[in-house]
């Protein structure tokens, strides 16, 4: 966590850096009528795939899990949580990633309200890659670390019959892919990754991660939230 934290403040201050060199926005435009390069030709046909491909991989996975099960249980069951935050990235990366050459235009969907303007910057995830959901993250592995440190016994809600959906350490796994897909949106705004041109990103790809966020973040920080106060009342 903290040589991910490292390396995304560094990749931050490098980008705004270049940005007060170069006129980005003149660069963006020219950028999308560029011709594509062969990397963003692929990352293109397997969005256009991606039910069927996600389908064989799916089952492929189911595959290899039942028969690890086999021979180990417990290890195919530890596997399920690791196996869904890789999905979540691969599949975070190629909605990013995936250029269908939407013109942005936004001036007419932004709030005329100065306060509610500098909400939406904040959570902009164009403008810095420090998301909600990397914030509820680190609230909630430092929460897991100090209650180790000071011997306080969480009710995780790991087996047995939980009271809720998720237990805390899953909605740790799946908000860490959540601010791995915020930080693909940032990076791609500004600069080439791997292959793939620097693309302007439209305002659409940006709610549909807020909708997730919302649904996510909201669960988590609740769940976060409860498991506290059970703590503190049962202390």
């Amino acid at each position: 966590m903290v040589l991910g934290l490292c390396l995304m403040m560094i990749a931050y201050l490098i980008i705004r850096h270049r940005s007060k060199e170069v006129a980005h926005t003149q660069h963006k435009k020219n950028n999308v009528r560029e011709e594509r390069t062969a990397v963003q030709l692929f990352v293109n046909r397997m969005w256009k795939q991606r039910e069927t491909v996600g389908s064989k991989l799916t089952a492929v996975l189911l595959v290899i899990l039942v028969i690890i099960a086999i021979f180990d249980f417990r290890l195919a069951l530890n596997m399920l949580q690791p196996s869904m935050v890789v999905g979540m990235i691969v599949f975070s990366f190629f909605y990013i990633m995936n250029d269908e050459g939407e013109e942005v235009e936004e001036e007419e969907l932004q709030p005329e309200n100065h306060k509610l303007r500098a909400l939406l910057r904040l959570i902009d995830y164009r403008e810095h890659p420090f998301s909600l959901g990397l914030l509820l993250f680190i609230i909630i592995v430092l929460t897991l670390l100090l209650s180790k440190q000071y011997g306080l016994m969480l009710s995780l809600e790991t087996g047995g019959n939980p009271m809720y959906v998720m237990s805390l350490p899953t909605a740790a796994f799946i908000l860490s892919g959540l601010s791995i897909a915020c930080g693909f949106i940032y990076i791609i705004h500004y600069c080439d990754f791997f292959g793939l041109r620097q693309t302007e990103q439209g305002p659409y790809k940006l709610f549909q991660i807020h909708f997730y966020e919302i649904i996510i973040c909201g669960a988590s920080f609740f769940i976060w939230l409860f498991i506290l106060g059970i703590t503190w009342i049962t202390g």
